[in-house]
Order: C-alpha cells, then structure tokens, then sequence
C-alpha cells in the first residue's frame, strides 16, 4: 500500500532532521540561498521574487527515500513554468479535467500548467537527483502581454478570458539549444546585487518568450482532424444555447458536454471546428458584446454592467474589456451618443 504523508507530516520530519549546510554569499541577488540535509534529502534552492507577480527558483535535491507527499493548490490561481535539468517528477492527479490521472516530468523537457485549487500526489524515489528551474507567474502578469494583435496559444486563451479557466498540464517539448544557453546564464548569473537582479529577471522573460513560442510553433504544425456526425452539430450548437442562457453563471467544461451528451475533448475541438473559436472564447465575446450594447444604452453604470455580465470584480470586468474594445468600460459609456 502507498504511503502517503501529508504537507504537514513531511515539513515535521524534515525540520526533525534538518542539518543546515551553508549560508548564502550576502553580494547575490537571490533573496534565499539555502543548502541542507534531513531524513529525506539533500537539498540546495534558490529563490527570488523578480516582482509581485513573477518570481524565479532553482531546485538541485536528491532524495534518500521514496516520498509520496498529498500536495494541495488552494488558491494558487497562477501560472507555472519548469524546465527539468534532470530527473524524472512522478504525479498522481486524479479526477482533473483536462489533465492526465498520472503523469511524468521528465529530464531534458519543459512544461506548463495551470492547477489551482486541486490536490495531487507527488512522487521522488531514493537516489534520483531532480535538478529544475521554476518560474511562476500569476495571471495579470501574463495578461498584460497580451493583445488583440498578438498571437496566444490555444490553451492559454481561456486564462484571458475569464477568471476561473480550466485547469492543464501542458508538456510543451524539450528544452532547446536556445533555452539551455538561457538556462545556463541564469544558473551562472554574472554580476552582484542589484545589476544581478535585472540580469535574472531579463533571463526569465527570455525563457517565458522561447517557451511561449515553442507552444505557437507546436500549434502552428499540428492540425487536428476531428469527423462530425450532423447529430454532433447539433450538440455543439445546445451548448452554444446553454451558454448564451447561463452567460452570467456559465456551466463547467465538463458539465456542459454532459448536459449536450458529448466528452469534453469532442466538445472543445467540435466548438473550435464550428464557431472558429473555444467554448470560454466564444462565451467571453458574447458576455463582452452584451456589456458594450449596455453600456451604450446607458441606463446601468459599469459596476452593474459588470455584475450583469457575470463579473464579481468590476477591476477583472475592466481590464477584459479593454483588451477587447481597447477603451475602458466607462470611456464606452461616456461615448455612447
């Protein structure tokens, strides 16, 4: 039978056999360098918060023992990027959408994902080095990249279109010639201090842009192929109406294929296929249309508006509205005569 430890158990066996190995050089830009030993594992991190919203760290760990540990992502409504130096991360995610039940980080590739408040188990085994390069980010700060001009990913679109996406695993490819060079200049960041800091943070950007473009590229060479039946039409076209019905509270993925009788996979490549565009996609242009005709009647102001649309935050309403009509939801009200 697997054993499992909870977060908490594994925090209390590390801190009971912790051995601090070295202390930081107080000339580098990291805001924590920590090197250690415990029951578990051998370990060196760092770690440093580029900025609110994006923040870089570098795992080097090997493990003297099997470790099961139930990982929780309460509230985590971020972006995470890894690039696997070495070492093969084992997860068990069962239950997740849009996510495979057990799958594998593995040396030599980078990934993307996006799981927020989910619970999934994550494996070590006994001698493996899991050596990586984190990056999280949240999603304003993928947002603000983002406009109407400029391609984005597929599977990235629902993160601009409403606050609550769908969660994914994302095994965007191996790590390039390229990044590696970048990967190599961030593990041997020239410079101290401060000059130090907008190096690293320069360097992320880059590997977030090549990672980013390896994603469209993929995109771009891939064509899904996917045969509808007329009744299959006809179930893609009700979850249009569902959607259009429930704009202000919409359905899940998953519970709208269930209530037109198809699997989420068929529903989303079958929506694409139809309407040009994803169901999140399509239900923001919608809830974003019906905002700018309200706004121009003029009867509602924006926080009503907002509130109408189905938006709790009139800040999250805002901001989505000018990425799609390039003008604030009140410079649209104003100008409606």
């Amino acid at each position: 039978m697997l054993e499992i430890l909870t977060q908490e158990q594994y925090y209390e066996i590390e801190e009971e056999s912790l051995k601090p190995l070295e202390i930081v050089d107080n000339s580098s830009a990291f805001d924590c360098v920590d090197k250690w030993e415990s029951q578990l594992k051998l370990a060196f991190y760092r770690q440093v918060q580029l900025r609110p919203e994006l923040s870089l760290e570098i795992f080097d760990k090997t493990y003297y023992r099997q470790v099961n540990c139930l990982n929780t992502h309460n509230g985590q409504y971020t972006l995470t990027a890894k690039f696997y130096l070495a070492g093969n991360h084992s997860v068990i995610c069962p239950g997740i959408s849009g996510v495979k039940e057990n799958y594998q980080e593995i040396a030599g590739n980078n990934y993307l994902f996006y799981l927020p408040d989910i619970e999934e188990i994550e494996q070590y085994f006994p001698g493996d080095r899991y050596y990586l390069i984190r990056i999280i980010f949240d999603l304003n700060f993928f947002r603000n990249f983002a406009t109407g001009f400029s391609p984005v990913p597929k599977q990235l679109q629902p993160l601009l279109e409403c606050d609550h996406a769908p969660c994914f695993h994302l095994s965007v490819g191996k790590i390039t010639p390229t990044m590696q060079t970048v990967l190599s200049q961030l593990l041997n960041a020239p410079y101290q201090g401060m000059v130090q800091r907008i190096y690293l943070e320069s360097k992320v950007l880059e590997l977030l842009a090549l990672q980013l473009a390896q994603i469209l590229e993929t995109e771009k060479n891939s064509k899904k192929v996917i045969n509808l039946k007329a009744a299959d039409i006809e179930r893609i076209h009700h979850a249009r109406e569902i959607l259009i019905s429930q704009y202000d509270n919409p359905p899940t993925l998953l519970d709208l294929a269930k209530k037109v009788g198809v699997n989420d996979h068929k529903l989303k490549l079958g929506f694409r296929e139809v309407f040009g565009t994803t169901v999140f996609g399509y239900l923001h242009n919608y809830r974003m249309e019906m905002a700018k005709m309200l706004l121009q009647e003029g009867e509602q102001n924006v926080a009503e508006v907002a509130s109408y649309v189905g938006y709790s935050n009139p800040g999250h309403f805002a901001a989505a509205f000018k990425r799609k009509f390039g003008m604030s939801p009140k410079i649209c009200r104003l100008g409606r005569n």
